[in-house]
């Protein structure tokens, strides 16, 4: 790797001077790890693998303290580097809490391999007794991919029944039974996926009447599944970087669809977010951004509340841009 190199003009440039101090930052950290062993541990001693352990123990409790020291309302928070496939910081990343809407991501995943692009769905009037309403007609026709984006920017309710229904009115199948259906198909592909503390109870995340919620897992497992869903499908998910977005129907209905997440600029190159609340689950918020090189990071909390989900990600966001800008994770 280039460290420095000679310029007539005596000047390093700024990543030639970011290289010299992560190099040096290593060196210390190796330093005083090495030495808290005792003298008698000798750095020429420990093999590659092992001083590069050290080094990152060192780093993570590092990287730890500046976000413990976050007034963070979350019972439950999960910051994941995309690229590398680890964690950044975490805490109870393990608990199994309520989703809320965050449940619309496995959603959105059922309705992308169940149906065509191609496809248009019908509103039927038997989607529209959900809790929230968001706008949309009885009988109103809309394309799919278009619908789907509706539902994610709106965590509109409707919009997830309006869903179940076509594929099960496909199977010929009732009201209850599609909706039955489509429950299955999603923890179906929670445990295809490998989520074993996943389980989905309906297709929109509202609390159901016997006191549970429409959805449960660990921050581990649904920043996961947000990560394959916000990779595989960004055209989709996108639309949620908004802070609204206009929607014309195929029945040329006009919607002006205003984001659950009111402020998502706040997010330093936000480019996917899910929101999710209830009585049961509390305030919860997922989020992806990009860094300035590019790199995708995902921060997710559970168990906060209806307002600090959104300054819990924000000062999250913004504590771990300030670490990349110093050092690329």
């Amino acid at each position: 790797m280039k460290i420095l190199k000679y310029s007539k003009s005596d000047e390093i440039t700024k990543s030639e001077r970011q290289s010299l101090g992560i190099l040096a930052a290593t060196l210390i950290l190796a330093s005083t790890y090495i030495f808290s062993y005792g003298k008698e541990v000798y750095s020429e001693e420990l093999s590659p693998s092992m001083q590069n352990q050290m080094i990152s123990e060192m780093t993570d409790s590092r990287l730890g303290y500046f976000f413990d020291s976050l007034d963070v309302k979350a019972s439950s928070v999960l910051i994941f580097d995309s690229e590398n496939k680890n964690a950044i910081y975490s805490k109870d990343v393990e608990k199994v809490m309520p989703l809320a809407s965050l449940t619309k991501i496995m959603t959105a995943l059922v309705v992308l391999d169940q149906t065509d692009s191609s496809e248009n769905i019908v509103i039927q009037k038997e989607a529209l007794g959900l809790v929230g309403d968001n706008g949309l007609l009885a009988d109103e026709k809309w394309g799919r991919d278009e619908l789907l984006r509706f539902m994610l920017i709106t965590s509109s309710n409707d919009a997830t029944r309006a869903f179940s229904l076509h594929i099960g009115n496909k199977l010929g199948l009732n009201e209850e039974d599609s909706v039955k259906n489509f429950v299955e198909m999603m923890n179906k592909k929670a445990s295809d996926f490998g989520l074993v503390n996943t389980k989905f109870y309906n297709e929109s995340g509202l609390d159901t009447g016997d006191g549970k919620n429409g959805g449960y897992s660990t921050s581990k497992e649904i920043v996961s599944l947000f990560d394959y869903a916000v990779t595989n499908y960004p055209d989709i998910f996108s639309s949620t970087s908004f802070s609204s977005k206009t929607f014309l129907s195929m029945s040329n209905k006009e919607h002006n669809a205003v984001n659950t997440n009111p402020n998502p600029g706040l997010v330093a190159g936000i480019s996917a977010s899910k929101t999710g609340f209830t009585n049961i689950s509390g305030g919860n918020l997922i989020v992806s951004f990009k860094t300035p090189t590019g790199k995708t990071i995902i921060a997710n909390v559970l168990g906060s509340t209806f307002s600090d989900r959104f300054t819990d990600i924000e000062k999250l966001s913004e504590t771990t841009l300030k670490i990349i800008n110093e050092v690329e994770l």
